[in-house]
């Protein structure tokens, strides 16, 4: 559980700062979907040389089950990147990201409707609790339309299977080494999804100053998942992403050193009451995580 714990908080880490680094790109660019064609053809690069080391500890089962799972993970990841981007149009982005963290309710929910890995009501107070301090970070407050709640809950619900199946690939891998199985699984996949990004290439030809750009997201996105898979292949889908909520407060920490330094065009400021919020939600999330470690010694699950 450990490994699990500690891979999940660097993750975190890792995606904390990939965020910083997307918004260097935007900012300069003002193209937030040539930033994903570009990092996504980089990380399918990275993915093809992590493969081959991977497979030394590994391999892959072939079977159709382990495939066709390869290529769902991959249907509902991107499913979910679209209904992410329908939900902006109706949603401000800062709201969007704090109710991104209500995925680990739906993530829950599927756990304990489809497995046999029934929640203890300590893990699902934790998750409440995660759920409160995740949307209570960020949000402005404001009425959601009938139309965005609908693109919401299903970005939710695709992310959430998206990261079942994660968890599920790696069981079925074929090694001793939870790092090897879980770094040839998330290698597998953005290789394919590296593949799957070259048509983009028609419309946003390969600018080296562009990839230029784009490679410190990639290199961090890119670790941060590798750190996560390892994380979920621990701990499980719903355990992790307990954990990998620590980065709204990671966010918080990076944004005030951002501010510090005077990169207010990549930290706006806020006022007082926002920040005493974000520190109150802070702390309501390693709540969560304690509660949550605590149940799971109780149960073994």
């Amino acid at each position: 559980m450990i490994i699990g714990i500690v891979s999940g908080l660097l993750s975190a880490l890792l995606q904390s700062g990939s965020y910083v680094f997307s918004r260097v790109f935007i900012y300069k660019h003002r193209n937030s979907f040539e930033l994903v064609v570009y990092s996504q053809l980089i990380m399918g690069l990275f993915a093809a040389f992590t493969i081959l080391p991977a497979m030394m500890f590994s391999s892959y089962p072939l079977t159709w089950k382990f495939f066709l799972e390869i290529f769902l993970c991959i249907f509902t990841f991107a499913a979910g990147q679209y209904g992410f981007f329908q939900t902006l149009r109706e949603l401000e982005a800062s709201r969007l990201s704090s109710l991104l963290g209500l995925k680990i309710v739906f993530l829950a929910l599927i756990t304990t409707c489809f497995t046999d890995t029934p929640l203890h009501f300590l893990q699902w107070i934790a998750i409440i609790l995660c759920s409160i301090s995740a949307v209570g970070m960020n949000f402005t407050g404001g009425r959601i339309t009938g139309k965005a709640a609908l693109w919401l809950i299903f970005m939710l619900v695709c992310y959430a299977v998206c990261d079942m199946l994660e968890a599920e690939l790696i069981l079925q891998m074929n090694g001793d080494s939870l790092i090897a199985n879980s770094t040839a699984v998330a290698a597998l996949i953005y290789f394919i999804l590296g593949i799957f990004s070259l048509p983009f290439l028609s419309k946003y030809p390969l600018k080296l100053n562009r990839c230029k750009d784009a490679l410190p997201y990639a290199v961090t996105w890119y670790s941060a998942i590798l750190l996560l898979f390892v994380c979920f292949g621990s701990i499980g889908a719903v355990f992790g992403n307990i954990i990998q909520a620590s980065r709204g407060i990671l966010s918080v920490l990076i944004g005030l050193w951002l501010l510090h330094l005077g990169y207010e065009h990549l930290e706006p400021r806020v006022g007082r009451q926002a920040w005493c919020r974000r520190f109150l939600m802070a702390a309501v999330m390693i709540c969560a995580m304690c509660l949550y470690s605590y149940a799971k010694t109780l149960t073994g699950k």
